[in-house]
């Protein structure tokens, strides 16, 4: 871009159709076509710095999905392996026996409560 504006400045003081004006466009032209292929090489570059980016991040993704499903896979055969050290039936009859004990003292606390001959309408 400096080169291109130091000749620009150069065509303006040069005659038009003389030689120098004239090697002077020819020169310009050059750097404009190497600044284009210099772009274009650039872009290139981005591009495929771009497609690395994306094949990175993919491989990440796909790295923690395969933790985040072995994770899933420990958890349930640890969860399988607990699960056989329950005995529903017995926690049935825990259950119960709760429920009895339960029922067995809120009778008790209907008797204690009782009512031994008071009047309930004492003035």
């Amino acid at each position: 871009d400096e080169d291109l504006g130091k000749i620009r400045d150069q065509m303006k003081r040069a005659k038009p159709g003389t030689p120098a004006h004239n090697r002077l466009k020819q020169r310009g032209m050059q750097l404009l076509k190497q600044k284009r292929m210099y772009e274009g090489q650039r872009d290139q570059m981005e591009n495929q710095r771009f497609a690395l980016d994306q094949m990175a991040f993919t491989q990440e993704s796909m790295q923690s999905t395969m933790d985040h499903v072995n994770c899933l896979k420990e958890t349930a055969t640890s969860m399988k392996a607990q699960q056989k050290n329950f005995d529903i039936s017995k926690i049935e009859d825990m259950q119960d026996d709760l429920q009895d004990i339960y029922d067995d003292n809120q009778e008790i606390q209907e008797i204690l409560g009782r009512n031994y001959g008071l009047e309930e309408d004492i003035d």
